[in-house]
């Protein structure tokens, strides 16, 4: 099998920036023109076969397994990346409306948007797709925002290419099919990828230190920390000179945009922006609550105090740690979320996470559950509680749960039993993600 190819600094500083990639396989005409067929006669003859499809059409895993692809995800997911049980062939018929712009929801459960790459998406064009055509549209530089005011100041790029292309994109880029003017039906194949361990190094074809980062919005001080913990390196920091008062106004009361420039510029003071960031996580888990609990597929620890500690790292734990025993199960929530995002760096706080996952608040087991699995805890009480979480009352706890006993491997062993019942689960992807955790482990 061809070696991977891996990205460039300017390719993954592209990605950064923009969002997206477009690649191309090194498979022939012949064999896209293959599968498409095949995709279509499944359409005409059975209908959207959904996450079926890889098995369907079993061509598919050369466009997973292409050199540039492939190359491309260890690249941004590092190299034991996880090909997420959910993926999905998009029919654009001709004639369509299109789609309206959107970020995808997470399959069956509601995460919250981090910005660190930790999940990505591949679109598949099995055709060659012009605009007329109704190609998948982006807009760049929009994966750090969730609002639709801000992400639609950017200009709608059509994502049109030969047959063969394949656009690498955050999962929290917003996107959309364009309306199909031709006379042909116009398919694409969307897959979704997850990191299963946290950065140790650069996993591209990593050679300057230095990062090209144009412009500031988005904020340049957050695309910068991305690449920085892509790398595995340590944030820059400022000489403590004090937390100005309109950076933690501006966290609070600012645009978008704005809010996301204070929080990077505050996790900068590092340790010293510790209290009023504790602070404003406090107030915006409470304020923010109703709203963040009736929007659809959002997680109600949705904050951007969440990066800005998240950002600030090892000076911050010992204070996120100690809000999970916040009498408010929002306040325990948050602090679970900002843990799980710092990965490595909270790795002290696996038995405190591991009690969280008793706390009476599906929502605060939820966010431990997932954070356990990014600091790649595996101790002997974490991987019992994990076990014990494959049978919560919450499916998205026991989604979570079967996806960190993935994450951890064979050290996760003892749970084997528990999560063979998972694998006959009632909810889909905790009964695929039993069954990938006890793949890799090695039952």
């Amino acid at each position: 099998m061809p070696a991977p190819v891996l990205l460039t600094d300017a390719q993954v500083q592209d990605y950064l920036n923009h969002g997206y990639l477009v690649l191309h396989t090194c498979h022939p005409g012949s064999f896209h023109r293959s599968v498409l067929r095949q995709i279509a006669t499944l359409y005409a003859t059975e209908g959207n076969p959904g996450n079926d499809i890889l098995p369907r059409v079993p061509d598919l895993y050369e466009i997973l397994r292409d050199p540039v692809v492939d190359g491309a995800l260890q690249s941004l997911l590092g190299a034991d990346y996880l090909i997420h049980p959910h993926r999905h062939c998009h029919e654009n018929p001709s004639g369509s409306d299109g789609q309206r712009m959107h970020q995808d929801s997470y399959e069956n459960d509601e995460n919250v948007r981090h910005h660190r790459t930790r999940w990505a998406m591949a679109f598949y064009y099995p055709q060659d797709v012009s605009l007329e055509m109704g190609p998948t549209a982006v807009l760049p530089a929009s994966q750090y925002f969730n609002s639709a005011e801000q992400a639609h100041r950017r200009a709608e790029l059509p994502l049109c290419g030969a047959a063969g292309t394949v656009a690498i994109v955050h999962y929290d880029l917003w996107h959309r099919a364009m309306p199909n003017a031709s006379d042909r039906h116009r398919y694409m194949v969307k897959f979704l990828f997850t990191r299963m361990s946290e950065p140790r190094a650069a996993t591209w074809d990593h050679r300057a230190p230095a990062c090209d980062l144009a412009g500031d919005d988005p904020p340049a001080a957050l695309r910068r920390r991305m690449w920085d913990w892509m790398r595995a390196a340590e944030g820059s920091r400022k000489p403590a000179d004090g937390v100005p008062d309109e950076w933690v106004r501006a966290l609070e009361e600012g645009s978008e945009v704005e809010r996301l420039r204070a929080a990077y510029a505050l996790a900068s003071r590092g340790g010293e922006a510790v209290p009023c960031l504790v602070a404003t996580l406090r107030r915006q888990a409470g304020s923010l609550r109703e709203r963040n609990l009736e929007a659809d597929h959002t997680n109600p620890s949705q904050l951007d105090a969440v990066f800005a500690l998240s950002a600030v790292g090892a000076p911050a734990v010992p204070a996120v740690a100690a809000l999970l025993d916040d009498e408010a199960w929002w306040v325990r929530a948050a602090a679970a979320d900002v843990l799980g995002d710092m990965g490595q760096a909270a790795s002290e706080t696996a038995p405190r996470l591991t009690a969280a996952l008793s706390d009476e608040s599906a929502w605060v087991r939820r966010n431990a559950v997932e954070a356990l699995g990014c600091l790649g805890s595996d101790s002997v009480a974490s991987v019992s509680a994990l076990s014990h979480c494959l049978a919560d009352a919450d499916s998205r706890v026991r989604h979570n749960a079967a996806l960190a006993l993935a994450r951890l491997g064979p050290p996760a062993a003892a749970a084997v039993p528990a999560l063979l019942r998972a694998t006959e689960d009632e909810e889909a992807y905790t009964r695929t993600n039993a069954a990938v955790a006890l793949q890799r482990i090695g039952a």
